[in-house]
């Protein structure tokens, strides 16, 4: 039904090493494949790698997975998922995808589940929000969702919603026709906020051990 997309860098540029840090006895990646690996809705896993150690590593620990080496000209390590997903796209034997991130280690496999079945009953493309009920700023302290003389308890807000880039779901053709993961059609999918963590930090990979 759903092929699971997920581009994985050898080297990271914040974090030394991340996508292979040891948790609890597992590296970082290990967590949401295990979890995609047990969704019966994913029938293929591609992983699309810029260094052989990436393969070497992962099936270390799993052997239903699908390994594109990155294209060459598509290896500089700020390139958009977009063009991954473009170049990939004929890998992939199901129409329906969903993109996500090895750096996403504690999304729930039932969070996963209810967003697949969103997508399959409305066919709308669906992208993984964090919804926020405070007061935000913009960079020159101008109120963005509040007014300074109208001080509402938070929780009467407007919420604001976080594109926290834990995963997207599309079809070939929606991709195709926006040359993007997002359309104009596309929709908020909200997951809890410790969920939706994604380590981008060493302190995001302090909590995540912690959580965990």
């Amino acid at each position: 039904m759903f092929t699971a997309f997920l581009p994985i860098k050898y080297k990271s540029e914040r974090v030394n090493n991340k996508n292979f840090r040891m948790i609890k006895g597992k590296p970082l990646f290990f967590y949401i494949l295990e979890t995609i690996s047990s969704i019966e809705l994913i029938e293929e896993i591609v992983i699309d790698f810029d260094n052989k150690k990436v393969e070497e590593t992962i099936n270390k620990f799993f052997n239903n997975i699908t390994f594109v080496e990155r294209s060459k000209n598509l290896s500089d390590p700020y390139e958009s998922v977009n063009n991954l997903i473009k170049d990939n796209l004929k890998n992939f034997k199901n129409n329906y995808i969903i993109q996500t991130h090895v750096t996403n280690p504690l999304l729930r496999k039932k969070t996963i589940e209810d967003a697949l079945n969103k997508y399959l009953a409305e066919k709308n493309p669906l992208f993984s929000v964090t919804k926020y009920q405070s007061r935000f700023y913009d960079s020159r302290i101008k109120p963005i969702n509040h007014k300074l003389d109208e001080l509402l308890p938070t929780q009467h807000l407007p919420p604001v919603y976080e594109e926290n880039s834990n995963f997207y779901i599309f079809s070939k053709k929606q991709f195709k026709e926006a040359e993007s993961r997002l359309n104009k059609n596309s929709e908020i999918f909200e997951i809890p906020i410790l969920e939706s963590m994604d380590v981008d930090t060493e302190e995001d990979l302090g909590l995540v051990k912690k959580l965990l």
